[in-house]
């Protein structure tokens, strides 16, 4: 199941009244790649037959599926593994993006202090392994603390996350 933030209610009353099936066509599954947020161009997008996706080290570049509001455009699964932002993706682009200023932040890692293992006496510091942005710190009580002006919502933290405390938002979509 996924870790997105604002989940699908799986339950039986939305199955029964069809919003499992409304919510996945209109729901963003993750961000757009790294410096295509501002400049994404639809319509080539839609048309093109994804060297991005392939070029993707990680393999997190996934595309809408047929049926969904926003298909034949690129997300990023951060889930997987999270982006590097190697920027393998914009030299396979079409589109002419720019590289070399510094990627856009693509969303927000929300840490749940009730769940967190460091917050609940587990010496646990896997997320701070994983993020080479130095949004994760150890307070004098050994507990996790996220510095979210630090994050860069690559979610590379997500994976690594034993207990699942992590949680991506989506600043935006495209």
């Amino acid at each position: 199941m996924s870790r997105l933030a604002d989940k699908v209610d799986n339950g039986r009353r939305a199955f029964l009244h069809g919003a499992l099936l409304r919510r996945e066509v209109r729901e963003a599954l993750g961000p757009a790649p790294p410096w295509h947020l501002e400049k994404l161009d639809v319509d080539l997008c839609r048309s093109c037959d994804g060297p991005c996706q392939t070029a993707c080290g990680p393999g997190i570049i996934k595309r809408y599926s047929d049926g969904h509001l926003l298909s034949g455009l690129p997300y990023l699964n951060v889930e997987e593994t999270g982006c590097t932002f190697c920027a393998e993706c914009v030299k396979a682009c079409p589109m002419e993006l720019d590289a070399d200023r510094t990627p856009p932040k693509l969303g927000q890692v929300k840490l749940d202090s009730g769940t967190c293992l460091g917050w609940n006496g587990v010496f646990c510091i896997s997320c701070i392994g994983h993020c080479e942005h130095e949004a994760f710190t150890i307070d004098k009580r050994m507990r996790m603390q996220l510095d979210e002006e630090a994050c860069t919502g690559c979610g590379r933290c997500l994976a690594v996350c034993p207990n699942e405390s992590l949680t991506f938002h989506l600043s935006t979509v495209f």
